[in-house]
């Protein structure tokens, strides 16, 4: 995000919630640990956070499900299901009485 994209994320966190407080240092903060993350994704997870919790948000709560370790297991999980497919389709059929069932 860029730094507008951010402080324009941060006034809607103030519009939710307005016992937060800013100040420069925060500000900057937010803008450097969010410079990463897409705009579409943070505001996509403050939305959610929004409707979900009575309390401000955290940036790790609005990069949520952005980070390398998510992207990894996701591969990961993709690479298994390709492989118990594969497993499937290449299995020796069961016997049933000592036969071929099917």
């Amino acid at each position: 995000m860029t730094e507008e994209e951010t402080i324009a994320l941060m006034s809607l966190i103030i519009t939710a919630y307005p016992q937060v407080q800013l100040n420069n240092d925060i500000v900057n903060l937010w803008i450097e640990m969010l410079s990463d993350v897409p705009q579409s994704v943070a505001l996509h997870n403050l939305k959610h956070h929004i409707k979900t919790s009575k309390w401000s948000p955290t940036i790790a709560d609005i990069r949520a499900n952005t980070s390398a370790a998510n992207n990894l297991l996701r591969v990961e999980t993709q690479e298994r299901l390709r492989l118990m497919e594969f497993w499937e389709q290449n299995a020796v059929p069961l016997l049933k009485d000592g036969k071929p069932n099917g």
